[in-house]
């Protein structure tokens, strides 16, 4: 096999990089925020690194395009919003610790509390504090039990003067069909405002992901919460009916070409034995990069716009492709993982095997891996954006619609 060095399309040495297109980010957050119910506004789920996207070039995007808050997992990823220069308000929808009392605070953050130990420990460093309450309506996750929840609330404010600003739940369902699991749980959750009502008590309240937002529009409330349908991870009749577009791309290139003879295995186990004289390319890329064997084995790339199956076990750092059918292939050539290559596009889905889900795909992606971001939004609105402020420069209150 004749090797010869690769002339990676990203600086330094990257043989593998990631696109992400906030051109697209921008457009779909456009896109969610047309379809909200009046009075509805739009919070952009940056947990995770913005699902493995970069949390803070899609933060400055989304809120730049006009999403009124953002939300984390925990209190490390609001932390390094605020540090960023981001002043909108920023909600931590995950679980925090009673240590986390103090980040909190110091930081404007919107907790969500399910436990008096974390209330008590937020009231100790600030009295009055604004925070959220998750009810759980069928999650079994994060949460209070929709049946206390309403005296957890007047507990909160009675006991440890806590204000509540908003209540929240999360909905289980995973695909278009589910959307009498959504309403079940909608009608859950609306018993517990309508129980605080009877006691005098008026909060906000979000219940919508993605998915929730396209099921049941008379639940958006003040806000629907959008993170994988900022990147058009979401199913297909939604992404149409929206016209959102995908968001990232993963890239290599071909480190080297041989021609084996039928009869060859390939890889690890020697799980596969090509069944014709072959022509196997080289990627510098595996299962450290993200490649999980779960997922990426026995899939397609592209090749100068065509698919080209992985054969064998990926390996820790490459892998091999039959491009025995793209015989013009060269070394050096951009192959496609993710992504579009002239008229054929690879999605997230085709690589979620055994109950895995395109968030975990782009979730897994190696920090490591160069991200080249395209369609870079310009230096002023980036800073009007890192302000927090909306579109017409009007300033966010921290505690509307959270």
């Amino acid at each position: 096999m004749v090797r010869r060095q690769m002339q990676p399309r990203v600086g330094g040495q990257a043989r593998c990089w990631v696109e992400i297109d906030l051109a697209a980010v921008e457009h779909n957050v456009r896109a969610w925020i047309g379809m909200l119910r009046p009075g509805s506004s739009l919070t952009a789920v940056v947990k995770s690194d913005a699902y493995g996207h970069g949390m803070l070039d899609v933060a400055r995007t989304a809120v730049t395009a006009g999403a009124a808050r953002l939300a984390v997992a925990n209190a490390a990823e609001g932390v390094a919003l605020r540090k960023a220069g981001f002043r909108c308000p920023v909600m931590v929808v995950g679980p925090s610790l009673e240590a986390d009392a103090v980040l909190l605070a110091a930081h404007d953050l919107l907790p969500a509390v399910m436990d008096h130990r974390l209330a008590a420990a937020l009231a100790a460093v600030r009295p009055g504090m604004e925070v959220q309450v998750e009810v759980d309506t069928g999650m079994t996750r994060h949460g209070v039990e929709a049946a206390v929840a309403a005296d957890f609330v007047l507990a909160l404010q009675r006991t440890h003067g806590l204000r509540v600003v908003s209540l929240f739940t999360h909905f289980a369902a995973m695909g278009p069909d589910d959307v009498e699991s959504v309403h079940a749980q909608w009608c859950a959750f609306r018993e517990v405002l309508q129980s605080l009502r009877r006691a005098g008590v008026e909060v906000a309240h979000h219940a919508c992901n993605s998915l929730g937002a396209h099921l049941l529009p008379d639940a958006h409330g003040a806000a629907v919460r959008i993170g994988g349908g900022l990147h058009g991870l979401v199913a297909r009749e939604i992404r149409e009916r929206l016209g959102l577009r995908r968001t990232l791309s993963l890239k290599t290139t071909v480190a080297a070409l041989r021609r084996v003879a039928a009869g060859t295995p390939v890889g690890y186990g020697s799980m596969h034995v090509c069944a014709r004289d072959s022509l196997l390319a080289l990627l510098p890329c595996g299962y450290a990069d993200g490649l999980h064997r779960a997922n990426w084995s026995d899939g397609d790339v592209l090749v100068h716009g065509r698919r080209a199956p992985i054969v064998g076990l990926v390996s820790m750092n490459q892998v091999v492709v039959d491009c025995t059918e793209v015989p013009e292939v060269g070394v050096g050539d951009e192959v496609v993982l993710v992504g579009a290559q002239g008229d054929v596009a690879l999605e997230a889905e085709e690589r979620c095997r055994h109950g895995t889900s395109p968030y975990e795909v782009c979730t897994s992606l190696h920090p490591s891996l160069p991200r080249v971001r395209l369609g870079v939004l310009g230096a002023t609105r980036l800073s009007r954006a890192r302000l927090g402020a909306d579109p017409a420069g009007a300033a966010v209150s921290r505690s509307e619609g959270s």
